[in-house]
């Protein structure tokens, strides 16, 4: 997971991020933590296959 800025400091929360290419034009991204879940398809970014870039990209 990516870290998240809490307070005064970043942290980084428990759980996984799933990434899936599904062809050359599809892929399937999910993230999956303890209480919470999420799914989304896109297509693939050039620099950084399924995931989005980082930011200040």
């Amino acid at each position: 997971m990516s870290p998240r800025f809490e307070t005064d400091h970043y942290r980084t929360p428990a759980g996984a991020l799933v990434g899936l290419r599904v062809h050359t034009d599809a892929c399937v991204t999910a993230f999956v933590q303890k209480s919470n879940y999420g799914v989304s398809t896109n297509g693939p970014y050039l620099e950084s296959g399924c995931f989005e870039p980082p930011y200040g990209h």
